[in-house]
């Protein structure tokens, strides 16, 4: 969970991954055991040659029957072609392990909503998919490295 406690690792890990700008509102609670905030962030050139610019609101609830917590989070873009056609949903189940005094199972689902139609979807959703994969995998190799170092 240390990615979505809004600690210094949380931005560091983000914008090692490609996201300039950081930063996130506190975690505020919504209803019963129910936290929301909201996230801004622009691509790096490596991410996106048009450099766009993501809002995303996170919403974090414990998984029931389990020990652990679900984030959900909705991503709008800004600044990339079609962008306004789509919004992107992740949903992030982390579950911490009980063999192990230290570490967590980390499972994300992936959709996006169209709000228009574009002849373009298929190419659309195949990009946005492998720049997710790659930016989550990235995401995850810093944060182990940095909770490893205890920096």
């Amino acid at each position: 969970m240390e990615l979505f406690r809004g600690s210094e690792i949380d931005r560091r890990v983000m914008e090692r991954a490609g996201c300039l700008n950081y930063s996130h509102s506190p975690w505020e609670s919504e209803k019963q055991d129910v936290y929301q905030r909201q996230l801004y962030y622009k691509f790096d050139k490596r991410i996106s040659r048009y450099r766009g610019e993501v809002t995303s609101t996170q919403q974090k609830s414990r998984l029931s029957g389990k020990n652990g917590w679900l984030i959900e989070e909705v991503m709008t873009l800004h600044g990339v072609p079609l962008g306004d056609f789509f919004t992107l949903h992740l949903r992030y189940q982390v579950e911490d392990l009980p063999s192990r005094s230290v570490g967590c199972n980390v499972e994300v689902y992936f959709g996006i909503t169209w709000s228009k139609d574009s002849k373009q979807k298929k190419r659309i959703t195949k990009n946005i998919l492998s720049n997710l994969q790659d930016r989550l995998t990235v995401m995850f190799s810093v944060l182990e490295k940095e909770y490893v170092s205890g920096t």
